[in-house]
């Protein structure tokens, strides 16, 4: 498959509305930011059978290219593809580079881990072979790498997460270093449950994980919807939990994970992470947030979820459709239509949606609707939090606009 350039514009969610991208990792190689993510299909469950690597040049972070399938382990005929022991799903992939060679780590859904590679960052990747210790496979999910001074460092695990470094062939693990419980959801104190992402900030290690950890139930298990990071001096730890790095609750009303990274592209921080969408655990899409980060200290400030992405506010003409919005309420959430369109449903007195933050030239706009109504309603127009319009939406017409 050859590479496609989409049509996108650097705001969220980061690349066209019909494309499922969830448990964004991202990279930096040779001028180009890349994604490496599961692939959601619209009405399917948790991923699929294929990965496709995104990347973008770092001058232009609006300007992103599908690379195409990178890793299968499912032909088109149900048989083996890339993948000579499984053809279950793909879970949530990371990829390092050693020398010349980059290096694809993937889970599937029957809990084996394996790796790939190729000569490009953007792959096909072939020679995939599973992950071993001690002769044996080891299970689990969310695979991680980090490279560190010629070390790599080898991390995966739900609830409890393990440790251990990789040898020169990149498939085999030094037994000898294994650890588990190097960060675990016991007792609510640390709240990881998935999604182990380690980095080096500064001198320190960063570890990001998606976490259960929430002030108001300390000591029970509550949905991992949150970015969490935590601190160590070593890559073994012990690692302190410092905070949040973004919550996505809200996107839709059945968000329930979250799982991301962060990066320095150039001179600015970002986190990737996702939202779901159709009022489903599923069906998610990539998402980005500008970052604070004190390099010395190893501290991040949390992210706000916001529609604005890479830019520093969404222009008013970008707020094309409700998949733009950050937030939804009164049980409204959008969905995908067969003919391409992407609109908001299940609107009930009290339902809305949010956009942070818009940026109006001299505070003027035009707000133009689409509309299917089955009686009489109104579409309250708020700013700042304070009322700003209010259109009238008779069922027997489609389409309504107000000019500020």
């Amino acid at each position: 498959m050859s590479d496609l350039i989409l049509n996108t514009t650097g705001a969220n969610p980061i690349l066209p509305f019909g494309v499922y991208i969830p448990d964004g990792e991202p990279k930096v190689f040779d001028g180009r930011l890349y994604l490496y993510g599961s692939h959601d299909l619209f009405g399917g469950a948790y991923c699929c059978y294929d990965y496709h690597v995104y990347s973008a040049p770092l001058e232009d972070l609006s300007s992103w290219t599908d690379h195409g399938i990178s890793l299968r382990s499912r032909a088109d005929d149900g048989g083996f593809a890339d993948i000579p022991w499984s053809r279950e799903l793909l879970y949530a992939p990371d990829l390092v580079k050693r020398g010349e060679r980059y290096y694809l780590y993937f889970c599937l859904s029957d809990g084996s881990e394996g790796v790939a590679e190729s000569d490009s960052p953007a792959g096909p990747f072939t020679n995939a072979r599973r992950i071993t210790m001690n002769g044996a496979p080891i299970e689990g999910i969310d695979p991680s790498v980090l490279e560190d001074d010629g070390t790599f460092y080898y991390t995966w695990g739900q609830f409890s997460m393990k440790m251990a470094q990789l040898n020169d062939d990149m498939c085999t693990l030094k037994p000898e270093t294994f650890r588990d419980g190097v960060i675990t959801n016991r007792d609510g104190a640390q709240g990881f449950h998935e999604g182990s992402s380690l980095r080096k900030i500064g001198a320190r290690y960063c570890l990001i994980y998606a976490s259960e950890w929430k002030p108001e139930f300390p000591n029970r298990s509550a949905a991992p919807t949150k970015l969490d990071y935590a601190v160590a001096d070593a890559p073994w730890g012990p690692y302190e939990r410092r905070g949040t790095v973004v919550d996505n609750a809200g996107i839709d009303p059945k968000s329930w994970n979250d799982h991301g990274s962060v990066i320095k592209a150039g001179e600015q921080w970002y986190v990737f992470y996702h939202g779901s969408s159709n009022c489903a655990e599923f069906n998610r899409r990539a998402r980005v947030e500008r970052l604070r980060v004190d390099e010395t200290r190893c501290e991040i400030r949390q992210a706000e979820m916001t529609c604005n992405g890479f830019l520093d506010a969404l222009p008013y003409d970008l707020v094309d459709g409700p998949a733009r919005a950050c937030r939804f309420f009164g049980g409204a959430y959008v969905t995908e239509r067969p003919d391409g369109t992407f609109p908001l449903v299940q609107i009930e007195t009290g339902a809305g949606m949010e956009f942070r933050y818009v940026r109006f030239p001299a505070g003027k706009y035009r707000l133009n609707l689409r509309y299917s109504a089955r009686e009489d309603c109104a579409l309250t127009v708020l700013l700042d939090g304070e009322p700003a319009a209010r259109i009238p939406l008779p069922p027997d017409e489609t389409e309504a606009f107000v000019v500020s």
